[in-house]
């Protein structure tokens, strides 16, 4: 597997126009509903100068394809790094790999966009969600 480029980040807030607004206002981004959504209410995709969604934003109870194998738990912050995400290659060695190794993974397949993804949570709790564009 080769990590090609970090993919986005992704931040769930109670706070989520507040959130946006932030990252609007001081960094100047654009922003988006999601794909699927028609309205911000729930989530915006930030998007950078080259209308890059690099910047997922979403409520506590927005629903992520992680969530029945990696429940989001609140922390005692207003917001929370959900999580990191890679663009990579090498969708099966890498699984492979994760799962030699004994790690507890689960996996999404989003046919509209021709996009596989692994998420496996590190050591230290944090969720990696691995991108695989076909």
């Amino acid at each position: 597997m080769i990590v090609e480029t970090l993919d986005h980040i992704n931040i769930r807030t109670s706070d989520l126009a507040g959130t946006v607004r932030f990252f609007v206002d001081v960094l100047e981004m654009g922003h988006q509903p999601p794909p699927g959504m028609t309205d911000e209410s729930r989530g915006s995709w930030l998007l950078d100068r080259e209308q890059r969604a690099v910047i997922h934003v979403g409520t506590p109870d927005a629903a992520y394809p992680s969530d029945a194998d990696y429940p989001f738990v609140t922390g005692p912050s207003q917001g929370a790094l959900h999580h990191v995400a890679f663009r990579c290659t090498g969708f099966d060695a890498l699984r492979a790999r994760i799962d030699r190794l004994g790690y507890r993974f689960s996996e999404s397949f989003f046919e509209s966009i021709g996009l596989r993804q692994l998420f496996v949570e590190e050591g230290n709790g944090i969720l990696l969600e691995l991108n695989f564009f076909e």
